[in-house]
């Protein structure tokens, strides 16, 4: 019977915390639920995966791939999947929760809120400059491309590959 409440009351703790998750909406401070793999369908033999690239512009004025390794150096790499997943690290502010009618509720929902762009965007900007000048592309601009590959489950070739959404960033 112990079990039985524990368990029901770590329930009622927990709900909410992930009802909120569910929205796009994570408290600070958080209890951060795990995610866990994620769950790839099957449809007619095939799969659908999903990625990200990372485009700059030459020094002959043409669009070309950036590779992680180097432009991370030396961070690692897969650092620039989470920046590319994260808007480029440029904040896109969310809207108010209850149209910020309570004050406890925009408290605790306050780092979605933060009106601090100017100085982390200016540096943010400078770091990505610096990046760019460093793997030998121009610094105005850059591009992420999202890309969806269907991949056949029988041999692993990638049957079709389609440009889903580009999104350019201006740097100056």
């Amino acid at each position: 019977m112990y079990s039985t409440k524990f368990t029901f009351l770590l329930l009622l703790c927990l709900i909410i915390p992930f009802s909120l998750r569910l929205m796009k909406y994570e408290p600070y401070p958080a209890i951060l639920l795990p995610s866990g793999p994620q769950i790839v369908k099957k449809h007619q033999g095939s799969i659908k995966m999903e990625f990200k690239q990372l485009f700059g512009i030459n020094p002959n004025g043409h669009w070309k791939r950036i590779e992680p390794k180097e432009f991370m150096h030396p961070a690692p790499a897969a650092y620039l999947t989470n920046l590319t997943l994260k808007n480029m690290g440029f904040k896109e502010l969310k809207p108010h929760l209850f149209n910020g009618k309570y004050k406890l509720v925009n408290h605790f929902f306050r780092f979605q809120r933060s009106n601090s762009p100017n100085l982390n965007t200016t540096e943010l900007r400078v770091w990505l400059k610096q990046r760019l000048a460093k793997s030998g592309y121009q610094t105005s601009k850059i591009r992420v491309s999202t890309y969806v590959n269907t991949i056949s489950t029988a041999n692993g070739e990638i049957i079709k590959r389609e440009l889903k959404k580009e999104k350019y960033y201006d740097l100056d």
